[in-house]
């Protein structure tokens, strides 16, 4: 059976399963021959068994008939079976389908044993025993051997499809806010030479400037209502350096986009085949500082000379690297989140300074306790319980209780997330 994730990529088979799945068919296989064998033993008549013995027509119904019938009936409904519980629960769960299905061994296996006890009298178990060491030894051979090369079917599946390895985080936006899954993607991944490139939804490598046209086509076919809202997402490599992925940000600021969705690690089991999580996230107009603006370029967007950094009264600098640094304090991430939220107000942005070796997987760790802490301080005061409020609006995405609308506007504005950004 042939799986798709939401990248339309093939799932490869793990090599421990494709080891028990030729195992299982190898034995099915020896058992068959098995069958075979011994019915053409008794094809002929013999002084013990001859044309009028019962027992010659019972083991040739036993062997050509009922096995077979047995698998065909088991196969076809436990496939039925395995097709649907596998679309709901993905690949990961065939491993566990895979246990019930050797009933077909331990079934044939003893139609054998039946078969030999009826015209073994003699020296019974020593024969079957040896039988049974033989069938192993038979299995365990047939299925070391390999008819095609999957290894490199497979290399061929993962150069056609390739999977970006995206970051884990802690933190992820709220359910109701997978609306976005619909959105145009970009990709930023290692090549065949071990470069960074700029990856379309398609996998085709394209340029920085290129960015412009695909987001002016991708807005041009939405309805008007909806592209105020329109965010694109990136699907990134953990390990690609955060510069590659703030200069990306910055050309995406450039032509009006001021958010972008982060794609982060689905862990779970059931529907990590079917989308990645995310975290949407404002860009910060401080890039325009990093990278000075180039021409040619694309027009900027009519905000680009109008929107500056809010003016604050207090800022933290938040070193992002390997190790992090809070106003030059070495810190875990888990007291990241402590220290976020004894800071987080009106007047406090966050200084974020990258270094050399920052990498995408840093910055997402930092920027994941950044929200976790918004998100408690949230649920600590709001006047309402924040959970019901949530599950309200994933209920019912077009609620208007304007009570809670008011509210959660109320703590955004309350807890917001001012960030500025520059390299060491």
């Amino acid at each position: 059976m042939l799986f798709l994730d939401f990248e339309n990529r093939p799932f490869v088979v793990p090599e421990n399963e494709r080891e028990m799945s030729n195992l299982f068919f190898a034995a099915i296989s020896i058992l068959l021959g098995n069958s075979v064998a011994i019915s053409y033993l008794f094809s002929r008549p013999q002084n013990a068994l001859s044309r009028r013995n019962p027992k010659r027509g019972r083991i040739f119904n036993d062997q050509g008939f009922l096995g077979l019938n047995f698998i065909y009936w088991f196969t076809k409904m436990w496939f039925l079976f395995s097709t649907f519980v596998s679309l709901y629960f993905g690949p990961s769960f065939i491993i566990e389908l895979f246990w019930p299905s050797l009933l077909i061994i331990v079934v044939l296996y003893f139609e054998s044993w039946k078969t030999l006890s009826l015209v073994i009298k003699k020296s019974r178990w020593k024969i079957m025993g040896l039988h049974l060491l033989v069938c192993f030894c038979l299995t365990v051979c047939l299925s070391q051997l390999d008819v095609i090369n999957y290894k490199k079917i497979d290399n061929s599946y993962y150069a056609a499809h390739p999977t970006v390895d995206v970051p884990s985080s802690d933190y992820k936006d709220e359910d109701y806010l997978k609306r976005y899954y619909d959105n145009l993607v970009f990709k930023i991944d290692f090549d065949s030479k071990g470069e960074v490139c700029v990856l379309s939804e398609r996998n085709k490598p394209m340029d920085l400037n290129d960015i412009y046209s695909y987001v002016t086509e991708w807005r041009s076919g939405l309805v008007e209502e909806l592209q105020p809202r329109a965010t694109p997402r990136l699907r990134a490599n953990k390990m690609v350096p955060i510069r590659f992925i703030k200069e990306f940000e910055f050309k995406m600021y450039q032509i009006g986009q001021l958010k972008i969705i982060y794609e982060i690690e689905n862990e779970n089991e059931i529907t990590k085949y079917l989308f990645n999580n995310q975290i949407k996230h404002p860009i910060s107009p401080s890039l325009h500082t990093i990278f000075p603006r180039k021409l040619p370029a694309p027009p900027t967007s009519p905000y680009y000379d109008f929107i500056k950094e809010e003016r604050t009264l207090d800022t933290i600098r938040i070193d992002v690297s390997k190790k992090v640094m809070l106003n030059d304090i070495r810190v875990s991430y888990e007291e990241l989140v402590k220290k976020f939220k004894k800071h987080i107000n009106r007047e406090t942005v966050f200084e974020y300074v990258y270094d050399d070796e920052a990498l995408y997987q840093d910055y997402i760790n930092v920027l994941s306790c950044h929200n976790e802490a918004i998100l408690e301080l949230k649920k600590a005061h709001s006047n309402f319980d924040y959970e019901e409020m949530i599950l309200e609006i994933d209920r019912n995405p077009f609620s208007r209780n304007r009570a809670h609308s008011d509210e959660l506007w109320r703590l955004k504005r309350e807890f917001p997330i001012q960030i500025t950004e520059r390299f060491k």
